[in-house]
């Protein structure tokens, strides 16, 4: 082979090699890296989470502003509610717990 014919060709080889191995580095970057498809993917997913979560939340947060406005308003809805809560009881009254039974002999 010709000095100038085998140069060329090592320098073709060697240029292929390293758009090869550029290309390989590029297609890990976009998967695996910071800004990944991936990571996207993983946010995405947890963004819709964390809306179920806020969903679940205001929810929560609604009942319990009811909640409140009934034990401001009404005050059987209190009465009820001290005597479930807190155990308070009438006079003359008795509060009754039931539990699981267990056995001893374990």
């Amino acid at each position: 082979m010709n000095k100038t014919k085998k140069i060329k060709f090592v320098q073709t080889k060697g240029f292929l090699l390293l758009m090869t191995l550029f290309i390989f580095i590029l297609i890990l970057t976009f998967f695996f890296g910071d800004s990944g498809i991936l990571e996207i993917v993983g946010a995405q997913r947890k963004i819709e989470e964390l809306k179920t979560n806020i969903d679940q939340l205001k929810k929560e947060k609604e009942r319990l502003a009811n909640e409140v406005e009934e034990l401001k308003n009404n005050p059987h809805a209190l009465e009820r509610h001290a005597r479930e809560k807190l155990w308070l009881m009438k006079k003359n009254e008795m509060v009754v717990v039931l539990t699981e039974n267990h056995n001893l002999s374990e």
